[in-house]
Protein backbone atom coordinates (compact mmCIF):
# COMPACT_ATOMS: atom_id res chain seq x y z
CA UNK A 1 0.00 0.00 0.00
CA UNK A 2 1.36 3.40 -1.24
CA UNK A 3 1.31 6.30 1.16
CA UNK A 4 -1.39 8.05 -0.43
CA UNK A 5 -3.75 5.13 -0.51
CA UNK A 6 -2.80 5.11 3.65
CA UNK A 7 -3.69 8.36 3.83
CA UNK A 8 -7.17 7.85 1.90
CA UNK A 9 -8.47 5.23 3.98
CA UNK A 10 -7.00 5.83 7.63
CA UNK A 11 -7.55 9.08 10.46
CA UNK A 12 -4.54 9.17 11.88
CA UNK A 13 -4.41 9.53 15.31
CA UNK A 14 -1.13 11.35 16.17
CA UNK A 15 -0.29 11.36 19.77
CA UNK A 16 2.67 13.21 21.70
CA UNK A 17 4.01 15.19 24.84
CA UNK A 18 4.42 18.77 22.70
CA UNK A 19 1.40 20.01 20.95
CA UNK A 20 1.60 21.60 17.36
CA UNK A 21 -0.29 24.65 17.88
CA UNK A 22 -0.01 26.54 21.47
CA UNK A 23 -2.26 29.85 22.68
CA UNK A 24 -0.23 32.48 25.16
CA UNK A 25 -1.47 34.98 26.58
CA UNK A 26 -0.18 38.51 24.65
CA UNK A 27 -0.70 42.31 25.35
CA UNK A 28 -3.39 42.19 22.43
CA UNK A 29 -4.83 38.83 23.98
CA UNK A 30 -4.14 35.51 22.23
CA UNK A 31 -1.43 34.79 20.48
CA UNK A 32 -1.27 31.07 18.38
CA UNK A 33 2.70 29.95 18.44
CA UNK A 34 3.50 26.77 16.40
CA UNK A 35 6.71 25.37 18.70
CA UNK A 36 10.09 24.95 16.83
CA UNK A 37 11.14 21.16 15.28
CA UNK A 38 11.26 19.49 12.64
CA UNK A 39 8.25 16.63 13.73
CA UNK A 40 5.33 19.48 13.88
CA UNK A 41 6.32 20.86 10.20
CA UNK A 42 6.59 17.57 9.36
CA UNK A 43 3.18 15.95 10.80
CA UNK A 44 0.90 18.86 10.55
CA UNK A 45 0.69 18.78 6.89
CA UNK A 46 -0.37 15.06 7.17
CA UNK A 47 -3.03 15.64 9.71
CA UNK A 48 -4.58 18.42 7.77
CA UNK A 49 -4.50 15.65 4.96
CA UNK A 50 -6.16 13.01 6.57
CA UNK A 51 -8.47 15.55 8.89
CA UNK A 52 -6.95 13.40 11.73
CA UNK A 53 -6.56 13.99 15.50
CA UNK A 54 -3.15 15.07 17.84
CA UNK A 55 -3.43 14.55 21.00
CA UNK A 56 -0.84 16.26 23.27
CA UNK A 57 -0.17 18.07 26.51
CA UNK A 58 -1.84 21.50 26.54
CA UNK A 59 1.16 24.07 27.75
CA UNK A 60 -0.21 27.00 26.76
CA UNK A 61 -0.98 29.84 28.91
CA UNK A 62 -3.95 30.35 26.79
CA UNK A 63 -4.53 26.50 26.17
CA UNK A 64 -7.74 25.99 28.28
CA UNK A 65 -9.80 29.09 27.32
CA UNK A 66 -9.55 28.15 23.69
CA UNK A 67 -10.69 24.63 23.94
CA UNK A 68 -13.97 23.40 24.06
CA UNK A 69 -15.26 20.90 27.04
CA UNK A 70 -13.44 17.99 26.17
CA UNK A 71 -10.38 19.58 25.54
CA UNK A 72 -11.07 20.01 21.65
CA UNK A 73 -9.72 23.24 19.40
CA UNK A 74 -9.80 23.02 15.79
CA UNK A 75 -6.18 23.73 13.60
CA UNK A 76 -4.75 25.76 12.09
CA UNK A 77 -6.14 28.33 13.36
CA UNK A 78 -6.10 30.58 9.86
CA UNK A 79 -7.50 26.97 8.12
CA UNK A 80 -8.56 24.63 10.54
CA UNK A 81 -8.02 21.24 9.01
CA UNK A 82 -7.91 18.46 11.86
CA UNK A 83 -8.87 18.50 16.00
CA UNK A 84 -6.52 19.01 18.73
CA UNK A 85 -7.30 17.26 21.58
CA UNK A 86 -5.29 18.64 24.88
CA UNK A 87 -4.46 16.67 27.69
CA UNK A 88 -4.13 18.91 30.97
CA UNK A 89 -1.11 18.51 33.49
CA UNK A 90 -0.44 20.27 36.49
CA UNK A 91 2.47 21.65 38.14
CA UNK A 92 3.21 17.97 40.12
CA UNK A 93 2.69 16.48 36.44
CA UNK A 94 5.42 18.55 34.84
CA UNK A 95 7.38 17.93 37.73
CA UNK A 96 7.37 14.38 38.29
CA UNK A 97 6.43 12.79 34.81
CA UNK A 98 7.81 15.53 32.02
CA UNK A 99 10.76 16.95 33.88
CA UNK A 100 11.38 14.06 36.54
CA UNK A 101 10.79 10.49 35.31
CA UNK A 102 11.23 11.06 31.55
CA UNK A 103 13.58 13.86 31.77
CA UNK A 104 15.79 12.89 34.54
CA UNK A 105 15.54 9.05 34.06
CA UNK A 106 14.62 7.85 30.81
CA UNK A 107 16.54 10.68 28.94
CA UNK A 108 20.12 9.91 30.20
CA UNK A 109 19.22 6.46 30.78
CA UNK A 110 18.50 6.41 26.64
CA UNK A 111 21.46 8.21 25.91
CA UNK A 112 24.08 6.65 28.61
CA UNK A 113 25.11 9.29 30.68
CA UNK A 114 23.99 7.34 33.79
CA UNK A 115 25.36 9.89 36.09
CA UNK A 116 22.95 12.09 35.48
CA UNK A 117 19.52 9.55 35.97
CA UNK A 118 17.86 10.27 39.40
CA UNK A 119 15.00 8.35 40.29
CA UNK A 120 12.14 8.97 42.64
CA UNK A 121 9.50 6.46 43.13
CA UNK A 122 6.93 9.51 43.25
CA UNK A 123 7.92 10.56 39.80
CA UNK A 124 7.62 7.11 38.49
CA UNK A 125 4.10 7.08 40.01
CA UNK A 126 3.37 10.36 38.13
CA UNK A 127 4.55 9.02 35.10
CA UNK A 128 2.34 6.10 35.25
CA UNK A 129 -0.65 8.70 36.28
CA UNK A 130 0.08 10.72 33.22
CA UNK A 131 0.04 7.97 30.53
CA UNK A 132 -3.23 6.16 31.83
CA UNK A 133 -4.39 9.86 31.07
CA UNK A 134 -3.02 10.41 27.90
CA UNK A 135 -4.69 6.86 27.26
CA UNK A 136 -8.00 7.47 28.38
CA UNK A 137 -7.65 10.66 25.76
CA UNK A 138 -6.84 8.24 23.09
CA UNK A 139 -9.46 6.00 23.75
CA UNK A 140 -12.02 8.52 23.63
CA UNK A 141 -10.80 9.70 20.54
CA UNK A 142 -11.00 6.39 18.91
CA UNK A 143 -14.52 6.12 19.85
CA UNK A 144 -15.29 9.59 18.38
CA UNK A 145 -13.64 8.94 14.99
CA UNK A 146 -15.16 5.59 15.08
CA UNK A 147 -18.62 7.09 15.71
CA UNK A 148 -18.35 10.55 13.64
CA UNK A 149 -16.26 9.41 10.34
CA UNK A 150 -16.27 6.41 7.56
CA UNK A 151 -12.18 6.18 8.14
CA UNK A 152 -10.68 3.70 9.95
CA UNK A 153 -8.37 5.16 12.66
CA UNK A 154 -4.71 4.23 13.60
CA UNK A 155 -3.04 5.50 16.47
CA UNK A 156 0.77 6.78 16.26
CA UNK A 157 2.60 7.82 19.67
CA UNK A 158 5.81 9.02 19.56
CA UNK A 159 8.38 9.15 21.82
CA UNK A 160 9.57 8.44 25.32
CA UNK A 161 7.40 10.48 26.97
CA UNK A 162 4.47 7.80 26.56
CA UNK A 163 5.82 4.10 26.57
CA UNK A 164 3.34 3.12 28.89
CA UNK A 165 0.19 4.72 27.21
CA UNK A 166 0.03 2.22 24.44
CA UNK A 167 0.00 -0.95 26.44
CA UNK A 168 -2.85 0.57 28.43
CA UNK A 169 -4.99 1.91 24.82
CA UNK A 170 -4.50 -1.68 24.20
CA UNK A 171 -6.41 -3.03 27.07
CA UNK A 172 -9.50 -0.47 26.12
CA UNK A 173 -9.09 -0.64 22.22
CA UNK A 174 -7.88 -4.40 21.52
CA UNK A 175 -8.28 -4.04 17.65
CA UNK A 176 -6.95 -0.96 16.94
CA UNK A 177 -3.80 -0.71 15.09
CA UNK A 178 -0.92 1.02 16.84
CA UNK A 179 2.52 2.05 16.13
CA UNK A 180 5.30 4.17 17.73
CA UNK A 181 8.21 6.17 16.85
CA UNK A 182 11.31 6.46 19.33
CA UNK A 183 13.25 9.43 18.69
CA UNK A 184 16.33 8.98 21.27
CA UNK A 185 18.70 6.30 21.11
CA UNK A 186 17.51 2.96 23.31
CA UNK A 187 19.74 1.52 25.77
CA UNK A 188 21.32 -2.51 26.39
CA UNK A 189 19.99 -4.26 28.84
CA UNK A 190 22.62 -3.45 31.54
CA UNK A 191 21.77 -0.17 31.43
CA UNK A 192 18.50 -0.36 30.66
CA UNK A 193 17.71 -2.63 33.98
CA UNK A 194 19.64 0.12 36.37
CA UNK A 195 15.73 1.57 35.97
CA UNK A 196 14.60 0.20 39.86
CA UNK A 197 10.94 -1.08 41.09
CA UNK A 198 10.49 -3.14 38.16
CA UNK A 199 9.71 -0.36 35.83
CA UNK A 200 11.92 -1.74 32.67
CA UNK A 201 9.35 -4.36 32.11
CA UNK A 202 6.53 -2.52 32.58
CA UNK A 203 7.82 0.48 29.91
CA UNK A 204 8.23 -2.65 27.85
CA UNK A 205 5.22 -4.15 27.85
CA UNK A 206 3.68 -0.41 27.51
CA UNK A 207 5.39 -0.20 24.14
CA UNK A 208 4.56 -3.99 23.17
CA UNK A 209 1.36 -2.48 23.22
CA UNK A 210 1.88 -1.05 19.56
CA UNK A 211 2.13 -3.20 16.27
CA UNK A 212 5.51 -1.74 15.27
CA UNK A 213 7.64 0.04 16.92
CA UNK A 214 10.20 2.19 14.93
CA UNK A 215 13.31 3.53 15.31
CA UNK A 216 16.17 5.86 14.57
CA UNK A 217 18.61 3.33 14.02
CA UNK A 218 19.79 -0.85 13.51
CA UNK A 219 21.91 -0.18 16.92
CA UNK A 220 18.79 1.12 18.94
CA UNK A 221 16.30 -1.73 17.34
CA UNK A 222 18.81 -4.30 18.51
CA UNK A 223 19.09 -2.93 22.24
CA UNK A 224 15.38 -2.83 21.95
CA UNK A 225 14.89 -6.61 20.94
CA UNK A 226 17.47 -7.54 23.52
CA UNK A 227 15.89 -5.83 26.10
CA UNK A 228 12.50 -7.21 25.29
CA UNK A 229 14.15 -10.80 25.78
CA UNK A 230 15.39 -10.06 29.12
CA UNK A 231 12.93 -8.25 30.88
CA UNK A 232 9.29 -9.54 29.56
CA UNK A 233 9.78 -13.66 30.00
CA UNK A 234 6.63 -14.26 28.01
CA UNK A 235 7.59 -12.69 24.89
CA UNK A 236 9.40 -14.57 21.77
CA UNK A 237 12.33 -12.44 20.34
CA UNK A 238 12.86 -13.01 16.82
CA UNK A 239 16.50 -10.86 16.19
CA UNK A 240 16.83 -11.78 12.51
CA UNK A 241 13.03 -11.56 11.77
CA UNK A 242 12.58 -8.32 13.92
CA UNK A 243 9.61 -9.35 15.57
CA UNK A 244 8.03 -10.05 19.23
CA UNK A 245 5.72 -12.63 19.66
CA UNK A 246 3.75 -11.27 22.43
CA UNK A 247 -0.10 -11.20 24.11
CA UNK A 248 -1.03 -13.39 21.32
CA UNK A 249 -0.12 -10.79 18.90
CA UNK A 250 3.20 -10.29 16.15
CA UNK A 251 4.67 -6.94 17.01
CA UNK A 252 7.20 -5.96 14.42
CA UNK A 253 10.26 -3.63 15.13
CA UNK A 254 11.82 -1.24 12.37
CA UNK A 255 13.96 1.26 11.89
CA UNK A 256 13.15 4.72 10.20
CA UNK A 257 15.68 7.48 10.58
CA UNK A 258 13.98 10.76 10.55
CA UNK A 259 15.38 13.79 8.51
CA UNK A 260 14.46 17.40 7.46
CA UNK A 261 12.88 19.09 4.76
CA UNK A 262 15.60 19.43 3.05
CA UNK A 263 14.09 21.71 0.11
CA UNK A 264 12.59 24.28 2.41
CA UNK A 265 16.27 24.50 3.96
CA UNK A 266 17.42 24.89 1.00
CA UNK A 267 14.88 27.35 -0.31
CA UNK A 268 15.71 29.40 3.49
CA UNK A 269 19.36 29.75 2.36
CA UNK A 270 18.54 30.70 -0.93
CA UNK A 271 16.78 33.96 -0.01
CA UNK A 272 18.20 37.42 -1.04
CA UNK A 273 18.09 38.03 3.02
CA UNK A 274 19.96 34.88 4.34
CA UNK A 275 22.50 35.38 0.97
CA UNK A 276 23.06 38.86 2.61
CA UNK A 277 23.15 37.46 6.09
CA UNK A 278 25.42 35.07 5.23
CA UNK A 279 27.68 37.75 3.20
CA UNK A 280 28.28 39.88 6.58
CA UNK A 281 28.54 36.65 8.78
CA UNK A 282 31.97 36.02 6.27
CA UNK A 283 32.48 39.55 5.94
CA UNK A 284 32.94 40.13 10.06
CA UNK A 285 34.44 36.28 10.78
CA UNK A 286 35.85 35.19 7.82
CA UNK A 287 37.52 37.59 6.02
CA UNK A 288 41.64 37.96 4.97
CA UNK A 289 42.05 34.52 4.67
CA UNK A 290 39.99 33.80 8.46
CA UNK A 291 37.46 30.81 8.30
CA UNK A 292 34.20 30.37 10.23
CA UNK A 293 33.44 27.59 12.36
CA UNK A 294 30.07 26.95 13.65
CA UNK A 295 27.99 24.51 15.96
CA UNK A 296 23.99 24.91 16.94
CA UNK A 297 22.71 22.91 19.82
CA UNK A 298 20.89 22.96 22.77
CA UNK A 299 22.26 23.22 25.88
CA UNK A 300 22.24 19.21 26.97
CA UNK A 301 24.55 17.42 28.45
CA UNK A 302 23.94 14.76 25.52
CA UNK A 303 25.74 17.34 22.73
CA UNK A 304 29.38 17.29 24.11
CA UNK A 305 29.32 21.25 24.58
CA UNK A 306 32.05 21.21 27.24
CA UNK A 307 34.11 18.13 25.12
CA UNK A 308 34.19 20.36 21.97
CA UNK A 309 35.61 23.77 24.19
CA UNK A 310 38.33 21.42 25.67
CA UNK A 311 38.99 20.25 22.09
CA UNK A 312 39.30 24.26 20.70
CA UNK A 313 41.72 24.70 23.57
CA UNK A 314 43.72 21.88 22.67
CA UNK A 315 44.22 22.82 19.33
CA UNK A 316 45.00 26.71 20.39
CA UNK A 317 47.25 25.08 22.75
CA UNK A 318 49.00 22.76 20.69
CA UNK A 319 48.78 25.24 17.39
CA UNK A 320 49.74 28.72 18.09
CA UNK A 321 49.35 29.10 14.66
CA UNK A 322 45.98 28.54 14.12
CA UNK A 323 44.60 30.58 16.99
CA UNK A 324 43.59 33.56 14.55
CA UNK A 325 42.48 31.12 11.53
CA UNK A 326 39.21 30.84 12.53
CA UNK A 327 36.32 31.59 14.52
CA UNK A 328 33.65 29.89 15.98
CA UNK A 329 30.13 30.89 15.89
CA UNK A 330 28.29 28.76 19.30
CA UNK A 331 24.80 28.75 18.83
CA UNK A 332 23.56 27.16 22.15
CA UNK A 333 19.81 27.58 22.77
CA UNK A 334 18.99 27.44 26.42
CA UNK A 335 17.06 24.54 27.44
CA UNK A 336 15.36 22.63 30.44
CA UNK A 337 16.60 25.24 32.73
CA UNK A 338 14.40 24.15 35.40
CA UNK A 339 16.50 20.90 36.28
CA UNK A 340 19.89 21.36 38.11
CA UNK A 341 21.96 19.30 35.26
CA UNK A 342 21.36 21.48 32.89
CA UNK A 343 21.55 24.83 35.20
CA UNK A 344 24.86 23.86 36.14
CA UNK A 345 26.16 22.81 32.60
CA UNK A 346 24.76 26.37 31.60
CA UNK A 347 26.99 27.93 33.55
CA UNK A 348 30.08 25.81 32.94
CA UNK A 349 29.44 26.06 29.53
CA UNK A 350 29.22 30.22 29.47
CA UNK A 351 32.05 30.46 31.87
CA UNK A 352 34.03 28.15 29.90
CA UNK A 353 33.75 30.42 27.25
CA UNK A 354 34.38 33.58 28.35
CA UNK A 355 37.88 32.07 29.66
CA UNK A 356 38.81 30.63 26.54
CA UNK A 357 38.08 33.87 24.76
CA UNK A 358 39.74 35.68 27.84
CA UNK A 359 42.89 33.65 27.23
CA UNK A 360 43.46 33.49 23.43
CA UNK A 361 41.53 36.30 22.08
CA UNK A 362 43.82 39.54 20.30
CA UNK A 363 42.81 42.69 19.56
CA UNK A 364 41.10 41.84 15.84
CA UNK A 365 39.88 38.88 17.34
CA UNK A 366 37.25 37.30 19.81
CA UNK A 367 37.85 33.15 19.64
CA UNK A 368 34.29 32.61 20.50
CA UNK A 369 31.26 34.06 19.62
CA UNK A 370 28.40 32.83 21.95
CA UNK A 371 24.35 33.10 20.33
CA UNK A 372 22.54 32.08 23.65
CA UNK A 373 19.32 32.56 22.32
CA UNK A 374 16.91 30.69 20.33
CA UNK A 375 17.31 31.37 16.48
CA UNK A 376 15.08 31.09 13.87
CA UNK A 377 15.07 28.98 10.82
CA UNK A 378 16.01 32.09 8.36
CA UNK A 379 18.86 33.05 10.60
CA UNK A 380 20.11 29.63 11.00
CA UNK A 381 20.09 28.85 7.05
CA UNK A 382 21.78 32.39 6.51
CA UNK A 383 24.73 30.91 9.37
CA UNK A 384 25.23 27.59 7.90
CA UNK A 385 25.45 28.60 4.56
CA UNK A 386 28.43 30.98 5.77
CA UNK A 387 30.25 28.13 7.22
CA UNK A 388 33.55 26.66 6.27
CA UNK A 389 32.77 23.80 8.88
CA UNK A 390 30.50 22.64 11.25
CA UNK A 391 31.24 20.16 14.84
CA UNK A 392 28.52 17.71 15.63
CA UNK A 393 29.95 16.35 18.86
CA UNK A 394 27.64 14.62 20.17
CA UNK A 395 28.20 12.21 23.12
CA UNK A 396 24.99 10.34 21.88
CA UNK A 397 22.19 11.19 19.55
CA UNK A 398 19.17 9.31 18.00
CA UNK A 399 19.95 11.44 15.18
CA UNK A 400 20.95 14.92 15.09
CA UNK A 401 19.18 16.94 12.75
CA UNK A 402 21.48 19.66 12.60
CA UNK A 403 24.27 17.93 10.65
CA UNK A 404 21.46 17.32 7.81
CA UNK A 405 20.39 21.25 8.24
CA UNK A 406 24.14 22.18 7.49
CA UNK A 407 24.65 19.65 4.43
CA UNK A 408 20.90 21.36 2.90
CA UNK A 409 22.09 24.41 3.45
CA UNK A 410 25.21 24.29 1.99
CA UNK A 411 24.45 26.14 -1.49
CA UNK A 412 28.62 27.04 -2.19
CA UNK A 413 29.57 23.47 -1.39
CA UNK A 414 32.55 24.74 0.62
CA UNK A 415 31.46 23.19 4.31
CA UNK A 416 32.96 20.82 6.19
CA UNK A 417 30.84 18.42 8.10
CA UNK A 418 32.61 17.31 11.58
CA UNK A 419 30.87 14.57 12.99
CA UNK A 420 30.20 12.26 16.35
CA UNK A 421 30.15 8.92 15.48
CA UNK A 422 27.56 8.69 18.19
CA UNK A 423 25.27 10.47 16.41
CA UNK A 424 22.66 8.27 14.58
CA UNK A 425 23.30 10.84 11.50
CA UNK A 426 26.86 9.63 11.36
CA UNK A 427 24.96 5.97 9.85
CA UNK A 428 23.51 7.82 7.02
CA UNK A 429 26.65 10.01 5.76
CA UNK A 430 29.75 8.58 4.47
CA UNK A 431 31.75 11.51 3.67
CA UNK A 432 32.34 13.67 7.08
CA UNK A 433 35.17 13.73 9.10
CA UNK A 434 34.12 11.17 11.72
CA UNK A 435 35.09 12.11 15.61
CA UNK A 436 34.94 10.53 18.73
CA UNK A 437 34.24 13.40 21.25
CA UNK A 438 35.82 11.60 23.99
CA UNK A 439 39.18 11.89 22.33
CA UNK A 440 40.33 15.32 22.96
CA UNK A 441 42.97 15.32 20.32
CA UNK A 442 41.40 13.69 17.76
CA UNK A 443 38.62 15.87 17.67
CA UNK A 444 40.96 19.03 17.51
CA UNK A 445 43.27 16.94 14.32
CA UNK A 446 39.35 16.89 12.64
CA UNK A 447 38.97 20.49 12.95
CA UNK A 448 42.64 21.22 12.03
CA UNK A 449 42.16 19.07 8.52
CA UNK A 450 39.08 20.44 8.06
CA UNK A 451 40.96 24.46 7.83
CA UNK A 452 43.40 22.53 5.71
CA UNK A 453 41.08 20.95 3.24
CA UNK A 454 41.53 22.00 -0.32
CA UNK A 455 37.97 23.44 -2.03
CA UNK A 456 38.19 20.85 -4.59
CA UNK A 457 37.90 17.56 -1.99
CA UNK A 458 35.69 19.95 0.00
CA UNK A 459 32.93 20.31 -3.01
CA UNK A 460 33.54 16.69 -3.79
CA UNK A 461 32.88 15.88 -0.01
CA UNK A 462 29.75 18.05 -0.10
CA UNK A 463 28.17 16.95 -3.52
CA UNK A 464 28.08 13.60 -2.01
CA UNK A 465 26.56 14.40 0.96
CA UNK A 466 24.19 16.13 -0.26
CA UNK A 467 23.31 14.07 -2.68
CA UNK A 468 22.70 11.44 -0.32
CA UNK A 469 20.22 13.66 1.50
CA UNK A 470 18.54 14.63 -1.45
CA UNK A 471 17.02 10.56 -1.01
CA UNK A 472 16.43 10.59 2.43
CA UNK A 473 13.99 13.51 3.34
CA UNK A 474 11.33 13.81 6.12
CA UNK A 475 8.97 13.28 3.13
CA UNK A 476 10.68 9.58 2.64
CA UNK A 477 10.69 9.00 5.83
CA UNK A 478 7.15 9.75 6.09
CA UNK A 479 6.28 7.38 3.31
CA UNK A 480 8.27 4.88 4.00
CA UNK A 481 6.76 5.07 7.89
CA UNK A 482 2.76 4.91 6.51
CA UNK A 483 3.72 2.56 3.65
CA UNK A 484 4.57 -0.13 6.40
CA UNK A 485 2.51 0.55 8.78
CA UNK A 486 -0.06 0.55 5.91
CA UNK A 487 1.35 -3.01 4.33
CA UNK A 488 1.62 -4.41 8.02
CA UNK A 489 -2.26 -3.27 9.07
CA UNK A 490 -3.49 -4.99 5.88
CA UNK A 491 -1.85 -8.50 6.77
CA UNK A 492 -2.93 -8.26 10.42
CA UNK A 493 -6.32 -7.84 9.28
CA UNK A 494 -6.35 -10.84 7.10
CA UNK A 495 -5.35 -12.35 9.48
CA UNK A 496 -8.18 -12.01 11.82
CA UNK A 497 -10.50 -12.03 8.81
Amino acid sequence: MHAEQYLDRHTLILVSNREPYEHVAAPQGTDVRSPAGGLVSALDPIMQRTDGTWVAWGSGSRDRATTDREGHVRVPPEAPAYTLRRVWLDAADVDGYYLGFANSVLWPMCHLLVQHLDFHVEHWERYKAVNDNFAKAVCEEVERVERDTEKTPSIWFHDYQLALAPGRVRAVCPGIFMHHFWHIPFPPPDIFGLIPVGAPELLLRGVLGNDLVEFQTERAARNFLDCVDQFVPDALVDRDGRTIRYDQRTISVGVFPISIDVAEYARLADLPEARAQADALRSRYACNGRQLGVSVDRVDYTKGIPERLRALEHLWEQHPDLRERFTMLFIATPSRRELDAYRALEDEVLRRIMELNERFRTDDWTPIVLIHENVDANLLAAVYRAADFCVVSSLQDGMNLVAKEFLACQLDERGVLVLSRFAGAATEIDEALFINPFNTGGVADAICHALQMPLDERRERMQSMRKQLSHATVVDWLDAILCHAGALQTSLAGEHA
